[in-house]
């Protein structure tokens, strides 16, 4: 192996090493890094880090607008390219003061790896995004099969997550014990619970029905009493597999663990949706449902900053600008309702008059 590539790769695991302890990134965001500056060293094919320059820059960023989507066939997104971009500028930017390679690598060359204004508007566009309505998430609920425990497991994860606003990779690692169904709320402990910057607090139900927290008490429930299930063990436990009678893998109902990772509580949200007969969505639109849902519940600020804290949030302003927008259709009805409206009358000549 040329030096250069062992010095390469030495460099990328220090900066990665460094995001985790230095930065302290989750794991999920330093996988992305890395596959990013993947992307940028599959077209260096070998060359030193050490000799960037900003034609070396530009020639990447031509490079990545060439590239297209392996699943799809399509061009990379604007975002796309634009989380690449910002991921080789951190190592670049990094690397700038390390030795060995501050003497070599110009902060006016690691410009030239800026993204365009465009991909970055797009990157920070809050647009309406299409999601499942509260009478979808009705519909879905009550037409999930339920003759396995496997089944009920995947509908009670599916309210679950309506209920609480939970992302799918903390809902797979909450325990029995965080559930507390007489007070109707969940505490998410970061300490134990995988939540975003290990954040901890209070959730409780919101308001989609008795019949979406019947799924939950019946679960919880049949963990107990069925399975026999403590307070430590997993409220959503991975599926049991194992060799049956016909002497292959088969499931065997569900084990006491958690699943490892989030894609397949993703799955089972994408699945049950299709099954339905509705859209794919994916678990992420949960919380611009909920968004949505406060508009029929929400009347005061207090209101909404209650609502707001709910979905973890500190500030509320968090909640209108990610999951607040309104959709297209609503706003040509509002701003039409506006002008039948007209403009509200002075204040300053009421009082005159």
């Amino acid at each position: 192996m040329p030096k250069h590539t062992s010095d390469n790769l030495r460099i990328k695991r220090k900066h990665l090493v460094w995001l985790k302890d230095a930065k302290g990134l989750s794991q999920s965001s330093i996988d992305k890094a890395a596959a990013s500056i993947a992307i940028y060293d599959r077209w260096l094919k070998g060359k030193d880090y050490r000799a960037f320059h900003s034609e070396r820059a530009r020639a990447f960023k031509r490079h990545l607008q060439s590239l297209r989507n392996e699943r799809t066939g399509a061009p990379l997104s604007a975002a796309t390219i634009n989380g690449v971009l910002r991921d080789v500028m951190k190592l670049f930017d990094w690397m700038a003061d390390q030795p060995g390679y501050k003497s070599k690598i110009s902060r006016s060359d690691i410009a030239y790896l800026t993204p365009d204004r465009k991909s970055e508007q797009a990157r920070r566009s809050t647009l309406w995004k299409p999601h499942p309505s509260p009478e979808q998430v009705d519909h879905l609920l009550s037409s999930m099969p339920v003759e396995t425990v496997i089944q009920r497991r995947d509908r009670a994860l599916i309210a679950f997550l309506f209920l609480t606003g939970s992302r799918e990779g903390a809902a797979i690692t909450v325990q029995l014990r965080h559930v507390d169904l007489a007070n109707r709320c969940v505490q998410f402990d970061g300490r134990s619970v995988d939540t975003k910057f290990g954040k901890s607090f209070t959730a409780s139900f919101f308001p989609f029905g008795d019949n979406v927290e019947q799924i939950m008490r019946e679960w919880i429930g049949e963990l107990r009493k069925d399975h026999l299930f403590s307070d430590t063990d997993a409220l959503f436990p991975k599926t049991r597999v194992a060799v049956g009678p016909s002497r292959r893998f088969e499931t065997m109902g569900i084990a006491r663990e958690p699943w490892a990772g989030p894609s397949s509580a993703a799955g089972i949200f994408k699945k049950a949706f299709i099954n339905a007969g509705l859209p794919p969505f994916s678990p992420h639109r949960v919380r611009d449902t909920i968004a949505e849902l406060a508009k029929l519940h929400c009347r005061t600020p207090e209101d909404y900053k209650a609502w707001s804290q709910n979905m973890g949030h500190d500030d509320v302003m968090t909640t209108f600008s990610s999951y607040g927008s309104v959709s297209p259709g609503r706003q040509v009805e509002l701003m039409g309702r506006f002008r039948r409206r007209g403009p509200l009358p002075d204040e300053d000549a009421v009082i005159d008059e």
